[in-house]
């Protein structure tokens, strides 16, 4: 598979390659590192490629999820994958192994994602730029040198550049959202308690930070929610489930919608005339859809 043919697939469009055995997760894989080597040494956003899932990857260890074969990466940060470096891209930590699979890392390898390797962060995570004295700074794919946001930079580069079509966020204070904004793909964070945090923790960030993963395609978002939002044991509370798959939800609806929006100032500074034009157009696409 060519980089040009890899990039633009999805998540769940290299899933259904791998399903229709025209291509295997191994060469997927060897493609991914491919990918990272070519954009790499600009965006430094991945620090470290796990040689057993590329080239001497067991496609017997995938999980059966929708998602089995997909090239993916994690951020250094935790969840903790046991036997892997966990640094929080801090020399404090510098050479730290988990100990054990959180339920976050397992429900991910589940869905049958191939996690191939880490990305970068600020220190701890503390941040919003991916920037550090262990590993440098994580430029955005779209201008060198221009910081990719945080504290999920390193991730979001990694998807919006053609790496990997999914990779590993966590957010508490726009860590999943800034860094799909400044890149340009999609981050959502779910509400509190719709991923598990277990097994050390019960909640993380006084309940205010989630696991989750940055994507290009709201499929892929809404398919892994699926997959992640699994109650496990342990878990301090349970958020209901919606009737249906959050997968089913994006066919378009039959009734039109009534939206909100605003461009005016939240506080007393001016909104930049570029982000209010932005939201603006983003307002007259949906009028002109009906709503």
């Amino acid at each position: 598979m060519k980089l040009a043919e890899y990039a633009a697939y999805d998540a769940l469009g290299l899933a259904q390659l791998v399903k229709r055995k025209e291509v295997t997760p191994r060469e997927l894989a060897e493609t991914a590192a491919l990918a990272i080597e070519a954009v790499n040494p600009e965006l430094q956003a991945v620090v470290e490629v796990y040689d057993d899932r590329v080239a001497a990857l067991d496609a017997k260890t995938l999980g059966r999820g929708p998602f089995r074969g997909v090239p993916f990466l994690i951020k250094d940060v935790g969840p903790h994958l046991a036997g892997r470096k966990t640094e929080f891209c801090s020399r404090l930590c510098q050479g730290m192994v988990g100990e054990a699979d959180s339920n976050f890392a397992r429900l991910l390898k589940a869905s049958g994602v191939n996690i191939l390797g880490r990305t970068n962060t600020p220190e701890f995570s503390m941040a919003s730029s991916a920037e550090n004295l262990l590993y440098g700074s994580t430029s955005t794919p779209w201008k060198k040198g221009y910081s990719a946001s945080g504290s999920t930079g390193g991730g979001a580069a990694a998807v919006a550049a053609g790496a990997v079509p999914m990779a590993h966020g966590s957010d508490i204070g726009g860590s999943i959202r800034g860094p799909a904004a400044w890149c340009g793909g999609i981050g959502l964070k779910p509400s509190r308690g719709r991923i598990s945090s277990g097994p050390l923790l019960d909640e993380w960030g006084y309940g205010m930070a989630m696991n989750f993963v940055q994507t290009k395609t709201m499929r892929d978002t809404a398919a892994m929610l699926d997959c992640l939002a699994t109650p496990q044991p342990g878990d301090p509370f349970v958020i209901k489930a919606p009737p249906k798959p959050y997968a089913k939800y994006l066919k378009p609806s039959p009734k039109p919608r009534r939206i909100a929006w605003s461009a005016a100032p939240l506080m007393a500074a001016p909104v930049d005339p570029e982000i209010a034009a932005v939201v603006r157009t983003a307002a007259e696409a949906l009028a002109s859809l009906g709503h």
